[in-house]
């Protein structure tokens, strides 16, 4: 189906209730590792990689006075991108919706991005071959088609 419908009133979401009922799940899930210990979580080095990779004492001092904030509007992306998903929010998109969308589903391939050991072309290539059947990486794949097609909703003119 197609993710996102452009309306006269603006953008409207096109997801079927399967591809809504995923998406729930996975914002579920990143809500709960931005709510968790992110000094244990792998992932939290891709989702706030160090600003200062040469100079620990820089790096951990930057986190100190941003992390709280970034993971506060990452947590607000995920909660808005969870009620569209879940049919609280419905009609067309408020302004900060886009965006709120673009955000959570970069954070969502992150974190799926780190779980199949992507972090370039050839690992990416590579987590073809590992993730047999319908898997991960076919979620890591369709969340990269729904976040080209809002993408292209956004760009096409009105």
């Amino acid at each position: 189906m197609i993710p996102f419908v452009r309306r006269g009133d603006g953008v409207h979401l096109g997801m079927s209730s399967g591809e809504r009922s995923v998406l729930a799940s996975l914002t579920e899930q990143l809500q709960q590792v931005l709510g968790g210990d992110l000094s244990s979580d792998p992932v939290a080095a891709r989702m706030f990689p160090d600003a200062y990779p040469d100079d620990v004492d820089a790096s951990a001092e930057f986190r100190r006075w941003t992390e709280a904030d970034l993971v506060a509007q990452k947590t607000t992306n995920a909660s808005t991108v969870h009620a569209w998903s879940t049919g609280a929010r419905e009609g067309a998109f408020e302004p900060g919706d886009e965006q709120a969308w673009l955000r959570c589903l970069t954070d969502l391939r992150l974190t799926i991005a780190d779980r199949l050991g992507i972090v370039d072309s050839a690992s990416e290539e590579q987590s073809y071959e590992a993730d047999a059947g319908v898997g991960l990486r076919d979620v890591y794949d369709w969340l990269g088609y729904v976040q080209e097609h809002l993408v292209e909703t956004l760009s096409a003119p009105r």
